[in-house]
């Protein structure tokens, strides 16, 4: 209790208030959105809200995400059934880690505010609307996570670290592990790293020590998982779903040096009218990143070791996380965005070297950058606040669903659309929907979902150059009528229609 109220400084809690507000307007769980059209989030709440109804994932409830994910969406649905305020409250804490933890690193080198500066700039660069999309992202506890790996890193030489700090990354990867198992790399390149250069100079005991911690903090959170899983019978199919259909057949890639340098090149070299800017700035922004990551190395005082470290951290996280599918979605790359940490120190180093002593002017600059979360991240537009209610197909669909006494929903052919979040309901059919699993089953039994004639509403995505296939089409013109569509329009995204069924 006592290191609590010594953590509750002036400066944690204006940071504590900074993340909460700047969440706010930022992720589309908060209180600010009416509606979350994230259909990733609303898939793992549909999920979450099964387990509260004794289904469980990937034997009653079929997606591919991990356990923890849908457990943690569980508890948001105890809190409330129709909003994801507990979500909010979460990514408003790891915000808070975030810019607490960058602002812990900088400081190694730069003056106070100038640190805080930075930190808060951190925030419309890395919560875009490009990479952090509606927000609820599995990579957001990465993102915070790896901010702490590399404090400690820096803190401590990597054969004297407390070990508690074995212990606690120990629990990271697994809370990782069975978020999302891609995003433990940095942790794989530090607890390699780490035993290599244990065995080289011949410290036995203390890998031995290392290895028991690390996996004290894996088995702390692994083993209730496994328990659960394992007493309600659906271990294997959780086995099956998350790593083995996830392995193959999910986003399957080349993995071949030739493919990777393609991807790795394609940002330059994609058909676009700017072609030549877009791969001057592109190759500008790489060099610039390898002269941050050289110029904090050659700044900061670490042990030698945690500089090699630190490095292979940085760019082999960065070269892995793109090949496992950064080129797929853009939002893959939102657990590397830790590393513009190296851009803000050289930024820092200027402004320390030539406006360190003006406070007033970095404190407006601080205001600015907090304000730049509007000009980066477009969510605020989708809010009831601004956006006019009657062109939300959640408000009309929501309205005309419960109206009737009969609420049975089929979500067919598309990602969870939210009906089932705002109209207080929740699915009981395995394949509730159609995901980016290249997986036949889905398809086969969503379709027999339809036919069988006993929903009442159904509700589809499809856009006006890719409908739905015809015989779908011919089955919901002969027994469903169309009772309303509207418009989607993901984040920046390409826009379709969203259309409710009535069954005749």
């Amino acid at each position: 209790m006592q290191k609590i109220k010594q953590r509750l400084t002036p400066q944690n809690i204006f940071m504590l208030v900074i993340s909460f507000v700047c969440m706010f307007f930022l992720t589309t769980a908060s209180p600010f959105y009416e509606f979350n059209r994230s259909l990733d989030a609303n898939t793992m709440y549909t999920v979450g809200k099964g387990l509260l109804h004794g289904l469980m994932p990937y034997k009653d409830l079929f997606d591919n995400r991990g356990p923890l994910i849908y457990l943690i969406h569980s508890v948001n649905a105890v809190f409330s059934y129709r909003s994801f305020t507990f979500i909010y409250i979460i990514e408003s804490l790891l915000l808070f880690l975030d810019i607490a933890y960058i602002n812990r690193i900088l400081s190694f080198k730069l003056s106070r505010r100038t640190a805080m500066l930075c930190s808060f700039l951190f925030i419309p660069l890395a919560f875009s609307s490009r990479i952090f999309f509606y927000g609820d992202l599995p990579e957001e506890y990465a993102m915070t996570f790896v901010f702490i790996l590399i404090y400690s890193c820096i803190k401590y030489n990597w054969f004297d670290m407390p070990r508690r700090y074995y212990i606690v990354n120990g629990a990271f990867v697994a809370i990782l592990f069975w978020i999302k198992y891609s995003l433990i790399i940095p942790w794989v390149i530090f607890f390699v790293f780490v035993g290599i250069a244990c065995l080289v100079t011949k410290r036995f005991k203390q890998l031995f020590i290392i290895i028991l911690d690390a996996l004290i903090g894996f088995l702390v959170v692994t083993i209730p998982i496994l328990v659960l899983y394992l007493a309600t019978g659906a271990l294997k199919a959780m086995f099956y779903a998350y790593f083995y259909l996830n392995l193959t057949h999910y986003h399957v890639q080349d993995a071949t040096l030739s493919y990777t340098l393609f991807k790795v090149m394609y940002p330059t070299f994609g058909f676009h009218h700017h072609l030549i800017l877009i791969r001057t700035v592109y190759y500008i922004m790489i060099g610039l990143f390898i002269y941050s990551v050289v110029r904090y190395m050659e700044s900061v005082e670490v042990h030698g070791g945690n500089k090699a470290l630190l490095s292979f951290i940085v760019f082999l996280d960065i070269v892995l996380t793109y090949e496992a599918g950064g080129a797929s979605f853009s939002y893959y790359l939102f657990a590397c965005e830790p590393f513009i940490i190296f851009y803000l120190f050289v930024l820092g180093l200027l402004i320390d070297r030539y406006i360190a002593d003006k406070k007033y002017l970095i404190w407006t600059l601080s205001g600015l950058a907090l304000l730049g979360i509007f000009a980066t991240n477009h969510n605020y537009r989708s809010s009831m606040f601004v956006a006019k209610p009657h062109q939300m197909y959640e408000v009309s669909f929501t309205k005309k669903i419960n109206a009737s006494k009969d609420k049975s929903i089929l979500n067919y052919h598309a990602l969870d659309l939210g009906i089932f979040t705002y109209t207080g309901t929740y699915s009981k059919d395995r394949f509730f929907i159609r995901n980016n699993l290249q997986y036949a089953p889905m398809a086969q039994y969503q379709r027999k979902y339809l036919h069988s004639l006993k929903y009442k509403f159904v509700v589809t995505k499809y856009y006006s150059d890719e409908l739905l296939p015809k015989q779908d089409r011919k089955f919901l013109k002969k027994h469903y009528k169309l009772v309303a569509k509207n418009w989607y329009n993901y984040s920046s995204h390409r826009q379709g229609l969203v259309a409710l069924y009535e069954r005749k």
